[in-house]
């Protein structure tokens, strides 16, 4: 009986073991999935976005990690972004940028690009294209990691 219960217990407890393993792998995942749908659709929104503008009236320059982006949309409206650093979070508007888009967001960076979509600018009156890049961290056991999502967006009219 004794030996019964010893081997009982010493099964029981590598099952717990076991399943706390894989519980904590699936919480990492979906916290990856998560972190992964809010860097994409952040880019998708702003992308969308710059396709359906006229122009570009201000952009960060290219180096800037915590970028912003003012557009000139058909209507005459304007759309901005703009990455607040200290919070990880990218927020949109039509006057101010006061909207939340995304979270845990640690870098976007703007970078506006000329006629033939290669040399980068921050001439607004030359910008044909926007490249928007997004940054955001994975954790991970042994530390955090960084993945970047990112696309080339032309502007509707030039």
């Amino acid at each position: 009986m004794i030996a019964a219960t010893a081997i009982r217990a010493v099964l029981t407890t590598s099952s717990f073991a076991l399943v706390r393993t894989a519980n904590d792998a699936w919480r990492r995942h979906q916290s990856d999935s998560q972190q992964r749908a809010e860097g994409i659709a952040a880019v998708q929104h702003i992308v969308r976005r710059v396709r359906q503008a006229t122009q570009v009236t201000a952009i960060s320059a290219a180096a800037d990690t915590s970028g912003y982006l003012t557009l000139q949309m058909a209507d005459g409206t304007t759309a901005l972004w703009d990455h607040v650093g200290g919070a990880n979070q990218i927020l949109y508007g039509t006057v101010t940028a006061n909207n939340l888009l995304a979270e845990n967001i640690t870098q976007v960076n703007f970078t506006g690009l000329s006629a033939n979509g290669l040399i980068p600018t921050v001439d607004v009156a030359k910008i044909h294209a926007v490249r928007c890049q997004v940054t955001y961290a994975l954790s991970r056991p042994a530390g955090s990691t960084n993945e970047t999502v990112s696309c080339i967006a032309w502007l509707r009219a030039w």
